[in-house]
């Protein structure tokens, strides 16, 4: 059982990082055009989880390591057990 759940839950991280690093590599691309955040930008979207910053991306970059970290030791778990 905690095998499965560390596989899940790796999955999970690893793609909410990867995906906060796209929204956040797509906000950079168009940040070229204009000026400003993207909360200036886009107020009535939530752009709380795109990075902006060289914080949000280690944030989300670590998130994506964890991810294939608790992934890896997931399935080692299930192939021992």
């Amino acid at each position: 059982m905690a095998a499965r759940r560390s596989v899940q839950a790796g999955l999970w991280m690893f793609f909410a990082g990867t995906i906060a690093l796209l929204c956040g590599l797509l906000a950079q691309l168009g940040a070229q055009r204009t000026a400003g955040t993207l909360a200036d930008r886009f107020p009535d979207w939530p752009t709380f989880f795109v990075p902006e910053s060289a914080a949000g991306y280690t944030a989300a970059l670590t998130m994506v390591c964890w991810g294939v970290w608790a992934l890896g030791r997931g399935l080692r778990l299930a192939r021992e057990g």
